[in-house]
């Protein structure tokens, strides 16, 4: 049975990070800031990475990327990239949400509600509700965005929050009857877990969907009253 290369990109968040993984292992990953935009760098950084672990894009059998929430114009430009390179090599693309990636990591946790959260500017973050069962972990609610003072009247009890939007809702949150927050873990994506998650909805056969999550609308929807999706 030939091995199964798996390129996994996530560009939702402040870094450009990818992985790639052989047969469901992770064999490296790399996390990339850079003052150029991401489409620029994306397709060399890319190359770089699976000419430097001795591959080529032939090699590749899956790809995997993250729809968000998060940066709108990463998300895009991820999705735009992942979509090309899936067409050309003919390969399957699996898209996977940020916030299921990052509730993902702490699917060890049970009794909580599980609540990852994410830097969305405007003082809002972007959010969604899960519990753990048996290792597995299972959304409540939709994907959304909130400010802070709203957020906690909607936080169910217990609950864990964690990721880069804490330190925005630390003011609203500190406190709080039933609610525990996490700053300094888990508030970054990994490559091996944003694989894993879409290796585990493949497995189930949970349709795995490729539409931008965007949480809310953007500035140029708002704007010119358009819809960008």
């Amino acid at each position: 049975m030939a091995s199964s290369l798996i390129l996994a990109i996530d560009n939702s968040l402040d870094f450009l990070n990818m992985g790639l993984a052989l047969d469901g292992h992770l064999i490296e990953e790399r996390h990339t800031r850079s003052p150029l935009h991401s489409s620029q760098i994306l397709p060399l950084r890319v190359s770089a990475m699976l000419t430097e672990a001795g591959y080529h894009a032939s090699d590749l059998s899956l790809l995997v990327v993250t729809v968000g929430p998060g940066s709108f114009t990463g998300i895009r430009v991820g999705i735009a990239f992942c979509k090309g390179l899936a067409s050309a090599l003919a390969i399957p693309l699996v898209g996977v949400s940020t916030l299921d990636v990052l509730a993902s990591s702490l699917a060890f946790l049970e009794g909580y509600a599980i609540c990852p959260l994410i830097d969305a500017k405007k003082g809002e973050v972007f959010f969604s509700f899960y519990t753990s069962t048996g290792g597995k972990i299972v959304r409540t609610a939709d994907y959304g965005a909130l400010r802070p003072e709203t957020l906690k009247e909607r936080l169910p009890r217990p609950c864990l929050c964690f990721g880069s939007g804490v330190r925005l809702c630390r003011e609203a949150l500190s406190g709080s009857e039933g609610v525990l927050l996490i700053s300094e873990a888990f508030d970054r994506l990994t490559a091996g877990a944003l694989i894993a998650t879409a290796l585990e909805r493949l497995e189930s056969g949970e349709k795995a969907e490729l539409k931008p999550i965007y949480g809310r609308r953007s500035e140029a929807e708002i704007k010119f009253n358009v819809n960008l999706s």
